[in-house]
């Protein structure tokens, strides 16, 4: 993975202009082209992370803890905040773990939409029913509910969510993208620096290769949609019915 220091160096190489020290000695205070060369890697890299956002360098497993309530607590309703560089979220991947004081049977947990469980579960919920994880459901934030209440044990649900990570501050920050679509970083940020010096045809060019460095990534890293294929072969059909009178 190439480092921010690197990568601006690589910009300002193709701009002919005077790169910057890699031990990261005035990093921070650059002005000008410099500065802007540090801007438009951070652009362009947002640019891409944003086109596809279920790269696999973004995928992390995160944990839920759904901690032990106090027993005597009545009501009330169980949410669980997403991390805060959370992109997007695989609701089909949530996972209640054997461990914690509850000792569940782990398994999947259903997601269920918010509106489906206001109007099947939220009632009970709300009255205070208790026990392990059996479903969770999705909310207006950036949380995930749980159903029902959990009882005053301690549980944990695993899932896959995509990250979006923050930019590029320091001169050794490394960037996620995989070093061999470093290419497509400087692209991007040539078509932003061409846009600066209004170099609209540059930065057209610029623009085209970056979108179909873009496409590639997306071809080589993402997953096809996987299509489900029988394999069954069934026998010759027989049937007892005698043609005639």
């Amino acid at each position: 993975m190439a480092t921010y220091v690197t990568l601006v160096n690589e910009l300002l190489r193709r701009m002919n202009e005077v790169t910057l020290d890699t031990a990261g000695d005035g990093f921070d205070s650059v002005r000008n082209v410099q500065a802007l060369a540090k801007d438009a890697v951070n652009s362009s890299i947002r640019l891409i992370i944003q086109s596809g956002q279920e790269f696999p360098f973004l995928k992390v497993t995160g944990t839920g803890t759904i901690p032990a309530l106090d027993p005597l607590i009545s009501a009330g309703t169980v949410k669980v905040d997403f991390p805060s560089d959370m992109g997007t979220v695989d609701w089909d991947s949530f996972f209640l773990t054997s461990t914690g004081t509850g000792n569940p049977m782990p398994g999947p947990l259903p997601v269920l939409s918010f509106t489906e469980w206001q109007t099947k579960y939220r009632a009970t919920d709300e009255k205070g029913s208790r026990g392990a994880p059996e479903r969770i459901y999705q909310t207006q934030g950036n949380q995930f509910g749980v159903s029902p209440i959990n009882d005053n044990n301690t549980y944990f649900i695993n899932y896959v969510y995509w990250s979006f990570p923050n930019d590029l501050v320091n001169f050794n920050d490394v960037t996620v993208i995989p070093n061999r679509f470093k290419h497509v970083i400087i692209d991007g940020a040539m078509m932003f620096m061409m846009r600066f010096r209004s170099n609209e045809q540059s930065a057209a060019m610029h623009q085209n290769n970056f979108e179909d460095g873009i496409k590639t990534m997306r071809r080589v890293l993402v997953d096809d949609t996987l299509f489900v294929r029988s394999t069954f072969i069934g026998g010759t059909k027989k049937s007892s019915f005698t043609s005639g009178v």
